[in-house]
């Protein structure tokens, strides 16, 4: 099943409660996974945890632009304005994700670092050699053509750019028909039309022209996140009969979106899924 960007804003339009309640939307300002250490205490930490990895791969000269390629509310921009001089572009196909994370970066005192624009990340408006690096959480994955992201992202990096990914990726094991069924339940559920396979995304990327190509598995890191997604979907399912009368939709999104919850936890039970980080460079 294919998702059109008018389905995947929708998901995000319809879910936003979801993730208020679930995923401490509100505090951490993040939809994203996580990434678990020995000494993270708890899941806003595990959030603020990928934004300090992202924040690793930025390069090291003063006043740089960068592009957050699917920003959700803002909370990833944020922090990087605030810990590091840089401007943060963020884009969004959501107009809720859009009115959320202005109103966060007001909040934030960021006004003058961040900014905040409804588009599609496979065709911004912004001019060729923008941007000192691009970076993709948990975003790429719901671009259809996927290569027609990374030819964007070429197209927008200045000579010696950088381009991180951090998201989940389908192993061999999901390629398999039997193992498929599973897959799809998790995509559907998040508006997803298909992953791509780590070393796909490396060749891809090499096709656009970008070089110095390096991945890090970080499935065992957003582990202890599966499951508290996994524990809050059995909630969230309880509460569906309440949602719907409150909120009537037929929408699948709306009435099924705790399951993915279920979905992800088998995936990754079934080692059909990894979480990569899989960083470029566009050559000098």
């Amino acid at each position: 099943m294919e998702f059109s960007t008018k389905d995947v804003a929708t998901y995000y339009n319809h879910t936003v409660k979801d993730y208020q309640i679930g995923w401490q939307l509100n505090k951490s300002k993040g939809l994203h996974l996580g990434l678990w250490y020995d000494d993270t205490k708890n899941l806003h930490e595990a959030i603020v945890n990928t934004n300090k990895k992202i924040g690793e791969y930025l390069p090291g000269s003063k006043d740089l632009h960068v592009l957050d390629a699917g920003c959700g509310v803002g909370g990833t921009a944020i922090y990087l304005a605030q810990h590091h001089d840089c401007h943060i572009e963020g884009v969004t196909l959501s107009p809720k994700q859009y009115r959320m994370a202005e109103r966060f970066v007001r909040e934030s005192g960021m006004d003058e670092k961040v900014s905040i624009s409804i588009q599609d990340y496979t065709t911004t408006d912004f001019p060729d050699q923008s941007f000192d690096m691009v970076f993709g959480l948990e975003s790429i994955c719901h671009a259809n053509d996927k290569p027609a992201v990374y030819r964007e992202v070429y197209r927008l990096l200045k000579p010696g750019g950088r381009f991180v990914i951090i998201d989940i990726f389908k192993t061999g094991r999901a390629t398999l028909e039997k193992n498929r069924p599973t897959l799809e339940w998790l995509l559907r559920r998040w508006a997803i039309s298909d992953y791509e396979q780590g070393e796909e995304t490396q060749h891809n990327l090499t096709e656009a022209g970008f070089t110095n190509i390096k991945s890090e598995n970080l499935t065992s890191n957003i582990l202890k996140s599966v499951k508290i997604m996994w524990l809050r979907a059995l909630f969230g399912v309880i509460t569906i009969p309440l949602y719907t009368l409150i909120h009537p939709t037929n929408y699948v999104f709306s009435r099924r979106h705790p399951e993915s919850g279920w979905a992800l936890r088998k995936c990754v039970r079934k080692k059909l899924i990894d979480y990569l980080l899989i960083y470029s460079e566009k050559p000098v």
